[in-house]
């Protein structure tokens, strides 16, 4: 006896029935994806060191670049 129905899947972390088939291979509901996705996102986030915030877009650079070495009348060395 087959039935074309598919086997009642729930989500592993709320216990609500998955519909999707997305849903029902991660056996986790979209809410519950979402939600596990950003926290592992918030982990994985660089962390600022102190002293190192608020320098712009070259934060802890407060020595020379590469670029300050070059000669100033644009050819590429000495």
């Amino acid at each position: 006896m087959t039935t074309d129905e598919p086997t009642e899947v729930r989500c592993r972390k709320c216990a609500r029935k998955l519909r999707t088939p997305v849903s029902r291979a991660r056996r986790l509901g979209e809410g519950c994806w979402r939600v596990l996705r950003a926290e592992a996102r918030a982990r994985s986030a660089p962390v600022p060191l102190p002293g190192l915030t608020g320098h712009g877009d070259r934060a802890g650079l407060d020595g020379p670049s590469l670029l300050d070495q070059l000669p100033e009348d644009g050819t590429d060395g000495p």
